[in-house]
């Protein structure tokens, strides 16, 4: 159903005078007000109102221009990593073009990058955005040899020294537990896949320091290291959680569609979400929305994700061509605590928990590693 842009400005909360600068991306608002009503609007499902920039604030594409967006590993084509990308994607290719440059896609599995140099003419692409779950020593000489410049795709590997855009994985885990930490949960446990993508071994290494600068002890009776995904998790978990002194009363999934097998499990163990278990995923994707209650989570900002990559890019190629002298940078995107459904105060009447006492797990202050 056709919608006003008056009528979409009062389910926002905003003016319409503050709706038409948005909508027909004018000046006069801040950027980030600007960005988080875009990301709202699209996510409501009324992307199709947003006019194209004018034509006018675009520069010509220069010659050679063209920016990949290469895919080197199979996980990009993974049901559980597909979702994450088209916005992304979406971002990286609408900087690209409001900054003159062409955006294309390609998919090469190449675990050691022996096909790269083959396969991408130095010529052919001014600069590429590459997604690998890992970057191993082999596929960065790879890169290298190819001598064009390039930005890793929520990919950090300190051993590879090369330059990424990233989720503040670190930051967003310690968000989730210090979430819990204030509602009264103690015993909270973490549920990992066990794929090693470098996003989610960060995830995971990261709830360790978590716990610890919180002052809580990780208990490794709460902590599945690797549950599998699908339909091999849920039966894994649901097995596993039959023995009640293995469910905390908090739980933090490696991402949002660990959800869907983790509800099925606990559920089949005939407890109830929140009231027994709260639950609390990672990324903001849409199926947190699906779920029953909806799943409370870290969003974030895939498309200013992807805007970045390519802002990042194009800094580095304009820095490229001044001095001889390489630069490594890490850029960071904070996640945000979206609070839906899935969690409760472990201390209310409500949220009686699963029938274990409280252990004390909480570490003395002076052994706390700051």
């Amino acid at each position: 159903m056709a919608i006003k842009s008056k009528e979409l400005a009062g389910l926002l909360g905003v003016s319409a005078a503050t709706m038409s600068l948005v909508l027909n991306h004018k000046p006069g608002i801040s950027d980030e007000l600007r960005n988080s009503l875009l990301e709202r609007i699209r996510e409501m499902g009324y992307g199709y109102m947003i006019r194209e920039e004018e034509q006018a604030e675009r520069t010509e594409p220069a010659s050679g221009s063209t920016i990949a967006y290469l895919v080197l590993s199979e996980y990009h084509d993974d049901v559980e990593e597909a979702a994450f990308f088209p916005k992304v994607i979406e971002g990286a290719e609408r900087e690209a073009r409001k900054r003159g440059c062409g955006f294309t896609i390609l998919h090469m599995y190449d675990s050691s990058g022996e096909k790269l140099r083959e396969s991408i003419p130095k010529e052919q692409f001014a600069g590429m955005l590459v997604y690998a779950a890992q970057v191993t020593e082999e596929m960065k000489d790879a890169l290298d040899a190819l001598e064009i410049p390039y930005i890793l795709i929520d990919c950090y590997c300190p051993l590879a020294g090369a330059s990424a855009v990233t989720v503040n994985n670190r930051q967003g885990i310690f968000a989730a537990v210090k979430y819990l930490y204030d509602r009264g949960h103690r015993r909270i446990g973490y549920i990992s896949s066990g794929r090693p993508l470098c996003s989610l071994v960060e995830r995971r290494k990261s709830f360790r320091y978590a716990m610890e600068e919180t002052g809580l002890a990780e208990d490794p009776l709460f902590c599945v290291e690797e549950a599998g995904t699908g339909q091999e998790a849920q039966e894994y978990l649901e097995e596993l959680w039959k023995d009640p002194a293995r469910i905390p009363t908090a739980m933090v999934l490696e991402n949002d569609l660990m959800a869907i097998a983790v509800y099925r499990a606990l559920r089949g163990n005939g407890l109830r979400i929140p009231e027994d278990v709260s639950v609390i995923g990672f990324d903001g994707r849409s199926v947190c929305s699906m779920l029953e209650p909806a799943l409370t989570t870290l969003r974030v900002p895939r498309r200013e994700m992807g805007r970045m990559l390519v802002m990042l890019l194009l800094q580095k190629i304009e820095l490229q061509s001044r001095t001889a002298e390489r630069v490594t940078v890490r850029l960071e995107i904070d996640a945000e605590l979206v609070e839906m459904g899935s969690v409760a105060d472990h201390s209310s009447p409500a949220c009686q928990g699963t029938g274990m006492p409280d252990e004390v797990t909480a570490l003395p202050k002076a052994e706390r590693r700051i």
